[in-house]
């Protein structure tokens, strides 16, 4: 493979190479890698061409017999002061004169300023039209995604996008990494990029490379291994099944049924917290649910039963109190900080040592458990809100029914009440 003699500097390529022993450097021109080596070979064939030497040049009135250049080997050599500076000049118009003709100017045509094209269109600008077409992003997502994108933005003094290559990204990550940010934090901010980028090549608004593709720092398996662990049973018993616990029904309702139905459902914290009356459903058959409308994906927009003896009195508090009132945060991502500090708080007043332990280990553990009671994992990714992305359950299967979940779920869920002493 022919290896050429071109760089990037800045947002442009250079052509560096050496005539004659003489350093020859010159702007190509461009910042698309393909224009910038299609102009490099074209260089080396005329230099090829010409092969330049000693006797081809024209000094202008400098004798060079004085002093001694030897091109094969690279040896220039001087008597005295005076000889030295004809040498000087001698090689100044020997590095002019072995360019040769210059390659025919690549004229390209004239672009007029559309704020559609990727000439003109920014970060800010994409992440517009990325959530102009797709609607139905939930806020949080929304939030880092405006958030990420104006960060690279001024981290690179607002480039269009044709401008941002693969060492923009290189150096958004080692600028992240200098601030503090861990490799879990960079992969989620350069994964919002490469989003973007993908979305912008689809709509052809830019043609180049995603400049962020393949940019992980962690392997999936050690983003699994990072996050949240589950609780197995008996810290289910030690976590909740206690008088502190049994007592905030009394004293902090909203903590109390929040957190047993995260135990029991697996929804995340901060779409139960959005619950109001109106999610509290019992279909035709008897069967009693809440609806959840509002969560991070569109998989997460489901029916979860409940047992019937539960679904009553947490409906009772919801009717009474209008919902569970946590505070959400102002960049919409939900009401995880409040229920985090009480749950933190109930986990210091009776010694519980959690770790890794959070909300978000609820959700892993009801799986985990509905998985170890052989509940299938079409109920199971049904139940808990993930995508199935599998022929047999896109093309050939149809959902389970309500009652059918009901009928598989309902009574792990009575287990798990039982192990706290509800």
């Amino acid at each position: 493979m022919l290896k050429l003699p071109v760089y990037l500097r800045g947002h442009t390529y250079y052509f560096h190479t050496r005539i004659s022993g003489v350093q020859f450097k010159r702007s190509l021109g461009t910042s698309d890698p393909l224009t910038a080596k299609l102009r490099a070979i074209e260089f080396l064939r005329v230099i090829d061409m010409h092969k330049p030497k000693l006797e081809d040049f024209k000094f202008d009135g400098v004798d060079p017999s004085k002093y001694e250049i030897d091109l094969s080997r690279g040896i220039a050599n001087a008597t005295d002061p005076a000889d030295h500076k004809r040498l000087m000049q001698a090689l100044k118009l020997m590095a002019k004169a072995a360019q040769g003709p210059q390659p025919a100017a690549v004229v390209e045509p004239l672009k007029v300023a559309d704020p559609t094209g990727e000439g003109a269109l920014t970060l800010p600008g994409l992440v517009g039209k990325f959530f102009t077409l797709k609607s139905t992003l939930s806020d949080a997502t929304k939030t880092d995604y405006t958030a990420t994108a104006k960060e690279l933005d001024e981290f690179l003094k607002g480039p269009a996008l044709l401008d941002i290559g693969e060492d923009s990204v290189t150096k958004y990550m080692e600028f992240l990494a200098a601030r503090g940010n861990t490799p879990r934090t960079i992969d989620k901010k350069v994964g919002a990029v490469r989003a973007l980028f993908n979305f912008a090549k689809k709509q052809k608004l830019f043609k180049g490379e995603n400049p962020a593709a393949d940019r992980n720092l962690l392997t999936r398996k050690q983003k699994n291994a990072a996050g949240s662990k589950p609780f197995d049973l008996a810290d289910v018993q030690t976590l909740l099944g206690n008088a502190q616990f049994s007592g905030q029904r009394s004293k902090d309702p909203a903590f109390y049924w929040i957190t047993t139905l995260g135990l029991i459902t697996g929804v995340r914290v901060s779409a139960l917290a959005a619950l109001t009356k109106a999610a509290f459903k019992i279909s035709p058959a008897g069967t009693h649910y809440i609806y959840i409308d509002k969560d991070k994906t569109d998989a997460g927009k489901r029916p979860v039963p409940l047992p019937k003896e539960f679904f009553v009195p947490l409906f009772e508090f919801v009717k009474s109190s209008g919902g569970f009132n946590f505070q959400e945060r102002p960049d919409g991502k939900g009401a995880s900080d409040p229920v985090r500090k009480l749950l933190d708080a109930h986990k210091k007043e009776i010694g519980y040592e959690g770790g890794k332990q959070t909300f978000h280990s609820f959700r892993k553990t009801f799986n985990n458990f509905l998985m170890h009671s052989k509940v299938p994992i079409e109920a199971r990714c049904q139940i808990i809100g993930h995508e199935l992305d599998h022929v047999n359950v896109q093309v050939y299967g149809q959902e389970y029914s309500l009652e059918e979940l009901a009928e598989m779920v309902v009574p792990r869920q009575k287990e798990l009440l039982k192990i706290i002493g509800f």
